[in-house]
């Protein structure tokens, strides 16, 4: 069973309203001169000024617009290329995905009860040589994929290829956001859009 009418998914044009989701990270990202497209229902922000720069040392990046399910219980693990399964714990779960998984994903979930997520978290990317500095600047979590305090929010930490995703609450996007892109500027690094990012984001 799942709760679909939180589902960004289920938005539709309406008199003439077109709705768009935006992750609470959108206002910096234009403050530095972002560049967004409309992907699945967000407006995602493709590419920023001095990313290829960025990238030689850190790049941090917003992915929240990742499709994201809660499952209870947690139950098997969901696989496949593209797929993420995080167990929170014995009863809870989180699958992330790109959004175009995003149907197939829930066809697998089936019977179990879920919750689309999706608006209630913040994704960030740490990647690069430097994005063990980074990540060891902002938390003292030393083995992952494993909760605890991030910039002293408390926050999920994915290993993801050579780097990180960051997970928190939607409502401290912009704060843990802030905070990486401080430590990674100090070593050079900086925001970068998610088509500078390789692997499945878009």
């Amino acid at each position: 069973m799942s709760l679909a009418f939180l589902s960004v998914d289920a938005a539709a044009d309406r008199g003439g309203v077109h709705p768009v989701a935006k992750s609470a990270i959108e206002r910096a990202q234009r403050d530095i001169g972002a560049t967004f497209e409309e992907r699945d229902g967000w407006l995602v922000p493709v590419a920023i000024p001095g990313e290829e720069d960025h990238l030689g040392a850190v790049g941090i990046a917003d992915v929240s617009h990742l499709t994201k399910l809660e499952l209870r219980p947690a139950g098997e693990p969901i696989t496949g290329d593209g797929i993420v399964w995080y167990p929170i714990s014995a009863r809870r779960a989180l699958v992330l995905c790109a959004p175009p998984l995003g149907p197939s994903v829930r066809e697998r979930v089936g019977e179990r009860f879920s919750i689309d997520v999706t608006s209630a978290y913040s994704v960030i990317a740490i990647v690069g040589p430097e994005a063990d500095t980074v990540l060891r600047r902002m938390t003292h979590i030393d083995h992952f994929p494993s909760g605890g305090e991030i910039a002293h929010v408390q926050g999920h930490v994915l290993q993801r290829g050579g780097g990180y995703w960051v997970i928190c609450a939607q409502e401290l996007g912009h704060y843990v956001w802030e905070v990486a892109v401080d430590r990674a500027s100090a070593l050079g690094g900086g925001a970068v859009g998610v088509d500078a990012l390789a692997g499945g984001t878009k």
